[in-house]
């Protein structure tokens, strides 16, 4: 489990620079481009970030139900001054919180999105425990990371589909996906 030390290392100084140099990374996106998704789709965000992850999938569900998860004020600050901005303050949905405690009902949600916040989460099987409560039987989970941030926290494509398997997800197809310097590993797990 991690400590309290580097669960506060976002700061609103952190939030913005990161905003900045990666909110609008291809990593928030490349992922959504790779698979197929309903117009009508209720997707939740876990670790949303800026919300560009939000923002760009409303072109692939004009008619769904978008909320985004963010356990930083001050990220979450961000999204939602960025959301506004882009006039989608009334289509995208913006909670503070962790993976470990989802504000949604049970089997609520088709998708559920964790893009480079997985090694951040406090305790991975309460996390993903919470994603399948709230996802509807047959919903997915698309956790993305980049391969340096995997090597970095020791985290491996493998270790993720063995937690997700503890959890009863049934394991969907693995992608390596680029553009530019941009890299990301897009895994897929399904609730039965």
């Amino acid at each position: 489990m991690k400590t309290q030390e580097q669960d506060n290392r976002w700061t609103e100084g952190s939030a913005h620079w990161y905003a900045d140099n990666y909110g609008d990374w291809p990593t928030t996106r490349m992922p959504i481009d790779a698979v197929e998704w309903q117009n009508d789709e209720t997707v939740l965000d876990v670790g949303c970030g800026t919300g560009s992850s939000l923002r760009y999938l409303l072109g692939y569900c004009p008619k769904g139900r978008l909320v985004g998860l963010e356990p930083t004020p001050a990220m979450l600050e961000i999204a939602r001054q960025q959301t506004d901005q882009a006039g989608l303050a009334e289509r995208i949905e913006l909670f503070n919180g962790a993976a470990e405690s989802i504000p949604l009902a049970d089997a609520s949600v088709d998708s559920v999105l964790a893009f480079s916040t997985y090694h951040h989460w406090q305790d991975i099987p309460a996390g993903l425990a919470e994603i399948a409560r709230v996802l509807k039987p047959g919903g997915r989970l698309l956790v993305s990371e980049e391969p340096e941030i995997q090597t970095m926290h020791g985290i491996t494509i493998a270790d993720i589909q063995a937690q997700c398997l503890k959890i009863g997800f049934r394991p969907g197809p693995v992608q390596r996906l680029n553009e530019g310097k941009a890299e990301c590993n897009l895994i897929l797990a399904y609730k039965d």
